[in-house]
């Protein structure tokens, strides 16, 4: 039991402060007054508060006390005090353990429903793991993508789908989860001060990566064969690198080589949130990452570096104008020379360094 002086719990509105006294044990609280947002927490998860000025000054630390309906005993210095009354409602919500059970006690809430104390920061559904996006599970995230597993998690554009380079098992299923052919190449999801062991990169382009080339923006370079599998880019010659923002998957790409695309159904809009993906995914997922939704949710802006003109494939929000000045040799590439669905705010990481043409009727 607390028992306090005056304004206890002043400043602590957020539910969290009441949740860490009951799981200190904390089972009632009496003070000389207790702060209405914590007054109203507390009762919410079942622990009583009352509001008197003569008990809490006439106890020490340690005594040992016990408090009943209408009173209070200090059973270590033998004596005893009336204690005001709650109101039937709040004598309801006590014995209910809480307003969320006294709701599923009355049929007003699902018996599925878990109160936030008692909800577990992994989800486990069926045979989908949905990590939140905190650095303490970074490790566990690397340590299954290396042993095989489909990371689907939040880039800086959309949601993608991740795989080890290094597990061509991997990177096949995540063909088979976009419904995808195998013959458009996924994108070397890498941090930029890496890119050169991936691509041959010329001189000039190594310092604007360096100075210049930083932000929402994927580049295709000269692949470098010895280092980046051909079932990662479809037997091309070249490779799309990307590093993107995500705080969490920097840490993830750090320890481990990955690919991937974005994490939709070949075709369909990439999603920019959790619920989005699993719209469209659902129970195919194994391991997931929650990181809220993704900060552009549109594709970056993709140069290709590895054609003569250098052009760009796709505007996002990296700045033209920029480029341009950049690389005043730069062409656009014509619209009427890609797919439909690189016309349409798609992915960065759904787009292929070497496209295949071909006639496409599109509504204006």
């Amino acid at each position: 039991m607390v028992l306090a002086g005056k304004d206890f719990g002043r400043g602590s509105s957020r539910e969290q402060a009441a949740l860490a006294l009951k799981y200190l044990g904390i089972r009632c609280v009496i003070a000389e007054s207790v702060a209405p947002l914590m007054k109203r927490n507390l009762f919410n998860i079942g622990v009583p508060v009352f509001e008197d000025r003569e008990i809490p000054r006439s106890c020490e630390e340690g005594d040992e006390v016990e408090v009943e309906v209408g009173r209070f005993r200090n059973i270590t210095m033998g004596w005893e005090m009336e204690l005001k009354e709650l109101p039937a409602f709040m004598l309801s919500l006590i014995n209910d353990d809480g307003l969320l059970r006294m709701l599923i006690n009355r049929g007003g809430i699902s018996s599925a429903s878990t109160r936030i104390d008692c909800r577990s920061e992994v989800e486990v559904v069926g045979k989908m793991k949905i990590f939140p996006a905190y650095e303490k599970y970074v490790d566990t995230v690397v340590d299954l993508v290396k042993k095989g597993e489909v990371l689907c998690g939040p880039f800086d554009t959309t949601y993608g789908l991740f795989a080890s380079i290094e597990r061509p098992e991997a990177v096949k299923r995540i063909y088979s989860l976009k419904k995808r052919g195998d013959e458009m190449p996924l994108t070397m999801i890498v941090p930029k001060e890496r890119f050169h062991e991936y691509a041959v990169i010329p001189e000039k382009v190594q310092e604007l990566l360096e100075k210049e080339l930083t932000g929402p923006i994927s580049i295709i370079l000269p692949k470098r064969a010895d280092r980046v599998p051909d079932y990662v880019t479809s037997g091309l010659s070249t490779v799309s690198l990307a590093d993107g923002e995500n705080s969490f998957m920097k840490r993830v790409m750090d320890k481990v080589e990955i690919c991937g695309t974005s994490a939709n159904i070949h075709g369909m809009p990439p999603p920019s949130t959790l619920s989005g993906v699993l719209e469209q995914l659902g129970d195919q997922l194994q391991l997931v990452v929650d990181g809220g939704p993704t900060y552009y949710r549109v594709g970056h802006t993709v140069l290709d570096l590895a054609s003569k003109p250098p052009k760009i494939i796709r505007k996002g929000p990296y700045s033209t104008k920029r480029l341009y000045s950049l690389f005043p040799e730069l062409v656009e590439g014509k619209e009427e020379d890609m797919p439909e669905d690189l016309t349409r705010g798609r992915s960065v990481i759904d787009i292929s360094p070497e496209v295949r043409v071909g006639a496409t009727e599109r509504s204006r």
